[in-house]
């Protein structure tokens, strides 16, 4: 029987099921105590979407613009550092997804899929996420590869200088850069054969 699914809580589920331990956990999880992911949650929930009543609706729409870009809503992918782990082409097939839906989609540093591959798999600009990093020749191809991809948008993140220890990471054994192990292989092989 197919999963049906009717809220985020489902795809986390169904997510749980089907991916790797250290690839789930890797996306499901912050670093040191985790009170800024739990944070993230709380927060949001605080948010209330007030219904309002007797208004005409006949011309609604939700449509905007984002950094110069027509958009249907003022909504953007955000980054997901290597999306790759949690399903084989999950940069690409992100970035479709937004593009069909008409937001941004936004691509990490850290993202499995180069800047060239995500590009060449949709036909609109996307938005490419860049950690500040010491290592300046580095940045500055990352930028102007990201220019040669017809990236419409720079996303900055400067929260790189210390990085913070994700527990579960270390527990499962996942690292970055990624350790060549048979344990890992065979889980990559699982998830690719699977997508």
């Amino acid at each position: 029987m197919p999963h049906v699914i009717t809220c985020v809580e489902d795809l986390r589920l169904l997510a749980e099921k089907r991916v790797p331990r250290m690839f789930y956990d890797y996306a499901d999880s912050g670093s040191w105590t985790e009170g800024t992911y739990r944070a993230n949650e709380s927060d949001f929930a605080g948010i209330k979407l007030r219904q309002r009543v007797a208004v005409n609706m006949e011309h609604r729409s939700l449509k905007s613009t984002m950094a110069g870009q027509d958009v249907a809503m003022p909504v953007a992918l955000a980054t997901v550092g290597l999306l790759g782990m949690q399903h084989a082409d999950g940069e690409i097939l992100a970035a479709r997804a937004a593009e069909k839906f008409g937001v941004p989609f936004t691509l990490s540093t850290m993202s499995i899929c180069s800047i060239e591959d995500v590009a060449e798999n949709v036909s609109k600009p996307f938005w490419f996420q860049l950690y500040v990093m010491r290592d300046r020749d580095f940045i500055k191809r990352l930028i102007d590869r990201a220019k040669s991809a017809g990236c419409s948008a720079l996303v900055l993140t400067l929260d790189l200088q210390i990085m913070g220890q994700r527990h579960k990471d270390i527990r499962n054994g996942l690292s970055a850069p990624p350790k060549i192990t048979l344990r890992n292989m065979l889980m990559c092989r699982r998830l690719w054969d699977s997508g």
